[in-house]
């Protein structure tokens, strides 16, 4: 493969707005769309090819590590088409390899359909707010929406602990500065404590999945910083509850403690097939940390916040059900997703 035919490929991906590029030994390039693999009208690659693509993006060490791991990941960019991280992989003795497009167009609340209610947490100046979904739930856009509206509405210091880097931001009322993990800092508790005494007033962190990262997050929002922070999960409860989980028994009660005090909110967000158009279109749930819903999380009731969701829509509170019948009445997605998402 020519070196301007892969370069073709990466542009073609970048004009379609894809979040993924694969180029695997015997099938045709496919890119990864709104959630969705889709083929390209590319030829089908060869192991020659993805051979001789990794020849030109690694350095001898970098080949090395390879041949010795059988795996590498690490940031690369292209002329014309921008930065991206790649994942090389070897299958039946050949190699393949997914690029992850970053620096993406950041849309507007309206085009991504988040609701005002959301983009409103971006006044609040200290606490937690959690932005959860599955892979390919739009949370990356979410989180970007949210620090693009603070960073043009507020006075302010923002840093950002990624791993990687997706979107990159402008300073402007506020300074952004951008941290990824392997790069800028060792790891993501080392990039939020660091970020504590960097005074920032904003922290953004694309993934606190692991302990020690919500407990840092967590450090972080208790010291009045806003922390902004994601979580592979899906619907309020399952969200604290997997937040319990993360921890031993022992450490239960304070973890409760921290996050009764410290919660703005938890959005959680699902991208929907489109029942007409190709596409996809964003269902939120969105639970506001009320007195009530504190209580709740202290007492060990978390399983009665769904009633709270319910009782609270003048709030601006939306439950998953409540948003999946709006979208269904508006003729977006059909009835069987309201089952099928609920």
């Amino acid at each position: 493969m020519q070196n301007s035919t892969y370069l073709k490929i990466l542009a073609y991906a970048r004009e379609c707005n894809a979040t993924n590029l694969h180029l695997a030994a015997g099938a045709v390039p496919h890119i990864r769309v709104g959630g969705k693999l889709r083929p390209t009208s590319f030829q089908h690659i060869t192991p020659e090819d993805t051979k001789q693509i990794v020849e030109e993006l690694l350095t001898a060490d970098e080949k090395k590590k390879l041949d010795m791991k059988h795996f590498l990941s690490l940031p690369v960019s292209f002329k014309g088409v921008g930065r991206m991280r790649a994942n090389i992989y070897l299958q039946r003795s050949s190699y393949s390899i997914n690029l992850k497009l970053l620096d993406r167009l950041i849309k507007t609340p309206a085009e991504l359909g988040i609701p005002d209610m959301v983009m409103d947490l971006a006044e609040q100046r200290s606490g937690l707010i959690l932005v959860c979904g599955s892979r390919y739930s739009g949370i990356s856009a979410t989180r970007a929406a949210l620090v693009k509206r603070i960073s043009e509405t507020r006075d302010c210091v923002i840093i950002t602990i990624e791993d990687p880097i997706e979107y990159l931001f402008k300073h402007d009322k506020a300074i952004v500065n951008q941290k990824e993990i392997g790069i800028d800092a060792g790891s993501f508790p080392e990039g939020i404590y660091s970020a504590m005494q960097q005074d920032a007033d904003v922290i953004m962190i694309s993934n606190t999945g692991e302990p020690e990262t919500f407990t840092a997050a967590l450090d972080a929002a208790e010291h009045g910083h806003l922390v902004i922070a994601s979580l592979h999960t899906v619907g309020t409860v399952e969200t604290i509850r997997y937040i319990y989980e993360l921890f031993p028994a022992e450490k239960r009660d304070k973890i409760k403690m921290q996050l009764a005090n410290t919660l703005q909110a938890i959005i959680s967000q699902q991208l929907i097939p489109k029942k007409y158009g190709g596409g996809s279109i964003l269902a939120m749930e969105v639970m506001l940390a009320t007195k009530a819903v504190k209580n709740l999380i202290f007492e060990n009731k978390f399983h009665q916040i769904p009633d709270v969701i319910k009782a609270n829509k003048t709030l601006g509170m939306i439950s998953m059900e409540d948003s999946l019948t709006a979208l269904y009445k508006q003729g977006l997605i059909s009835e069987e997703d309201i089952f099928n998402y609920s």
